[in-house]
């Protein structure tokens, strides 16, 4: 086949960085974050490949869960915090998707709706991240109201960490504390904190559930590991060397001729540009990998090409493969810090022309 540019998906990176979140909460069970299509990695085949080795998937979209559930149908699957109404509770039901319900109109709502069969609710406190959740009193209010309905097939507690990559540990403490005093007052309910970093760095705050996304996928959001506990990226860009040329000192290179030689310079010009999903803000120097070797983007990015100095890379032909992310020379992470962004952005701005190898 005819390939110029191309992201390769490795499931055994994939099922390593699982098995650290295993190691690393034990007696936690794993709600894997499957949402944006698996973070660009393709929701399918993530799931795919964890089934077994996690305990769930979620998803932040009605569309995403009702396509997940066609793939998984017996796997445990969480809506994430959403506009809740009649139509969505009733496939909440029918399909047997876990809901979060982060706000108490909803939950009123949910309980006073005819469903044909009971649903499991995640009740969501805001613990100080001020997107979704509940103060304490709409909080327990909502548990109160679906503790007693037949619509409610169990009660989860949850809320979301904002600063728990950080090395400042007070602000995941204090969040932790918020929800841990209120559900413990409520009862023993499942509880659910943990994303990725706290995963990593907060090991009181695991509990009944994690729900790790960026990790499973090979970034550490706290740099934290390494060596034998180091992620495996799971996500590899790959394009190819369509020319290379010599410019002389003084010229310009790409639109605007922003980077200018300061001596004569070999340009490879490469087949990946921002219709492609790498980030047109790049600036000049971000770095690359020409047949392994370190390189930096000279030149704006376009829309179907970049343009690379390999001028200190011998033998630079028509046909290499530049990695532009994911291998352990170069993560995502360090070229969305080039870039201004994270490895999140990166992984799902993958536009759909790229093709996609599953190894």
């Amino acid at each position: 086949m005819h390939r110029t540019t191309w992201v390769e998906f490795n499931s055994k990176a994939l099922r390593h960085n699982a098995a650290m979140v295993r190691r690393l909460a034990p007696e936690s069970a794993i709600l894997a974050m499957v949402k944006a299509n698996g973070y660009g990695h393709g929701a399918d085949w993530v799931a795919d490949q964890l089934r077994g080795i996690v305990d769930g998937f979620a998803v932040a979209r009605h569309s995403e869960a009702l396509t997940l559930r066609a793939a998984q149908p017996n796997s445990r699957i969480l809506l994430l915090g959403t506009e809740v109404d009649d139509g969505l509770l009733q496939d909440c039901a029918t399909q047997k998707l876990d809901i979060v319900i982060h706000e108490l109109g909803a939950a009123k709502l949910l309980a006073n709706t005819i469903l044909p069969q009971s649903i499991t609710v995640w009740l969501k406190l805001n613990t100080g991240m001020n997107r979704l959740g509940m103060c304490n009193k709409d909080f327990c209010e909502a548990h109160s109201v679906l503790s007693g309905s037949p619509n409610v097939a169990a009660i989860h507690h949850m809320t979301h960490f904002s600063d728990a990559e950080t090395d400042s540990p007070a602000a995941t403490d204090r969040q932790f504390q918020l929800l841990h005093s209120l559900s413990t007052s409520l009862g023993e309910f499942p509880v659910s904190m943990a994303n990725s970093a706290a995963i990593i760095r907060h090991p009181q705050t695991h509990l009944d559930w994690v729900r790790p996304g960026i990790m499973l996928y090979g970034d550490d959001p706290t740099t934290h590991l390494a060596g034998v506990d180091s992620l495996l990226p799971a996500m590899t860009f790959k394009a190819k060397v369509l020319a290379v040329r010599e410019v002389e000192k003084g010229e310009g290179v790409g639109y605007n001729q922003r980077w200018q030689a300061s001596a004569k310079t070999r340009i490879a010009t490469v087949a990946a540009g921002y219709a492609d999903g790498y980030p047109r803000q790049a600036p000049d120097g971000t770095p690359v990998l020409v047949n392994g070797e370190l390189a930096r983007l000279a030149g704006r990015v376009s829309m179907d090409l970049l343009t690379v100095d390999v001028s200190h890379i011998p033998s630079v032909n028509i046909g290499d493969i530049v990695t532009l992310w994911g291998d352990s020379k170069l993560s995502a992470a360090e070229v969305g810090r080039h870039c201004n962004t994270i490895s999140y952005e990166l992984f799902t701005r993958i536009t759909a022309r790229v093709d996609r190898v599953y190894l």
